[in-house]
């Protein structure tokens, strides 16, 4: 996975039956379904549910307990 993160990157997360969740893939660009069912199809078995996700927020890591940047969540058109 790349370090940069934007309202542009998409990931796609794979769910197990157990509730836990993988990212499979990401994108800093919107992918061709193609692609996202290539990924799927990798993936083997062992997961119920695949989400294509987009962040609608953006916060940045801690370091220590003090924000690395930044003031807190930033929302796209806030």
């Amino acid at each position: 996975m790349s370090a940069e993160i934007t309202y542009k990157t998409h990931i796609l997360i794979g769910v197990r039956e157990n509730g836990v969740m993988t990212v499979l893939a990401d994108w800093q660009r919107v992918p061709k379904q193609s692609e996202v069912q290539q990924r799927i199809d990798d993936a083997r078995n062992g997961y119920v549910t695949f989400a294509l996700c987009t962040p609608t927020s953006i916060m940045p890591a801690r370091s220590n307990g003090v924000p690395t940047g930044g003031n807190g969540w930033h929302r796209r058109g806030l």
